[in-house]
């Protein structure tokens, strides 16, 4: 027969130990996570003492810079006026965008490309603008019809010298260069050109000779000018002072002194709304 087991009242019941891999399965992850703060933490300390060391102004000071680019109204002292006070600081902490935007404010400057050449170079190229001319009383215009006012000019002349209505910049640089291109196949250079407020043109050449054009069939005067200048006018051109060409088939001479044969010479017809304006009247819209 079988003995029955005496139950032993009051005991506590026995606990069965924790199975093996269930402590890691509840503070691995967390031991993990605590790693990673800690690596992060050792790195961050790391790069910040770096970073205090490299960005020391006592460390790394910029001492050198090089000037690139095609100078004419620029010069490099102006360049180098502008990179002075960089010079001596650090070369990590160098702001390239504010020393940019200095170098924008010279009106001579179209564009500058600024970068640093360890372990202590400033590596400066410029872009000058590319002038075309005067423009009106106190502005100059460049080839892309941008307009500026430069402090200096240093480039030697003659500057050819525009005027204009706004937004007709471009106009006026194309029409320069068609005319100066007509009017020397007669020996003739253009200095000024204008296009007052009532969209009439007026020129000036080399040798003081002006010319009135109007407001309408631009091309076709210029050419019949072209055409009677050598016959009719080169002779005296000394002695006149306005041709007016705003006549349907013919001209107008308004001369410094009257010649001794005839004051003016023109065709019988002539546009209703034109009349020969006074030479005065004419250098007043000379200013745009």
């Amino acid at each position: 027969m079988r003995r029955r087991k005496r139950k032993h009242h009051g005991a506590s019941p026995r606990v069965p130990p924790a199975p093996p891999g269930q402590w890691k399965a509840v503070w691995g992850p967390w031991l993990r996570w605590l790693g990673v703060v800690i690596a992060f933490a050792v790195v961050g300390i790391g790069l910040y003492e770096v970073s205090i060391r490299l960005l020391d102004p006592a460390r790394f000071p910029m001492r050198h810079v090089h000037i690139h680019g095609e100078l004419r109204n620029l010069d490099q002292a102006d360049v180098r006026q502008v990179v002075e006070s960089y010079l001596g600081q650090n070369f990590f902490a160098l702001n390239i965008d504010i020393l940019r935007a200095q170098f924008a404010t010279n009106p001579w400057i179209e564009s500058v490309t600024v970068r640093r050449q360890w372990p202590d170079t400033l590596e400066v190229r410029v872009r000058e603008r590319t002038a075309f001319g005067y423009w009106g009383q106190d502005e100059m215009i460049d080839v892309n019809g941008k307009r500026f006012r430069p402090t200096v000019v240093r480039q030697p002349g003659p500057w050819p010298r525009l005027a204009g209505p706004n937004g007709h910049e471009l106009n006026l640089i194309r029409v320069w260069r068609e005319a100066n291109t007509t009017l020397g196949k007669v020996g003739l250079k253009l200095v000024r050109l204008v296009l007052d407020q009532r969209r009439a043109w007026w020129m000036q050449f080399d040798n003081g000779v002006e010319i009135s054009l109007g407001r309408e069939n631009f091309a076709q005067r210029l050419q019949r000018f072209v055409d009677i200048y050598p016959q009719v006018l080169s002779s005296q051109s000394d002695r006149i002072a306005i041709v007016d060409l705003r006549y349907t088939n013919g001209f107008a001479v308004r001369w410094k002194t009257p010649p001794a044969d005839s004051e003016t010479q023109r065709t019988p017809k002539k546009d209703a709304h034109d009349k020969v304006p006074p030479r005065a009247a004419v250098s007043a819209n000379s200013t745009g």
